[in-house]
């Protein structure tokens, strides 16, 4: 019995070298749109962090209200104390989950972003 050898199989796309030398032009474009993709996060990450800072001064605001009455405390301090603290806490609770998962898997968040100069390796 002779043996045969096995079919090739086609690599899975975006593996290997591109079939093409990209145009510079689509270059351009695709890092014109990735600017514009990164301004607008930008925008909205603000947009976010704002809203944020209202939700926890309205919310210390309503803190102070409460423990101003009900334990006899001093308004204005109880207000910048409960607002700092309302907006404080969630943002160190995020950096420490998001820092835990970084160091969980190091050097995963380098490989899911690649520059357009690395395309043509």
């Amino acid at each position: 019995m002779s043996r045969r050898k096995p079919a090739r199989t086609r690599r899975p796309p975006g593996t290997g070298r591109p079939a093409h030398d990209p145009d510079p032009a689509d270059i351009q474009a695709v890092r014109a749109a990735l600017k514009r993709a990164t301004r607008r996060l930008n925008v909205l990450e603000l947009i976010i962090l704002c809203a944020a800072a209202i939700a926890a001064l309205a919310g210390g605001w309503l803190a102070a209200f409460l423990a101003a009455r009900a334990f006899d405390l001093s308004f204005g301090t109880t207000w910048v104390v409960a607002s700092l603290a309302l907006f404080l806490i969630p943002a160190l609770a995020a950096f420490l989950v998001d820092r835990r998962r970084k160091a969980q898997a190091p050097g995963a968040s380098d490989k899911s972003v690649q520059s357009p100069e690395r395309d043509s390796e």
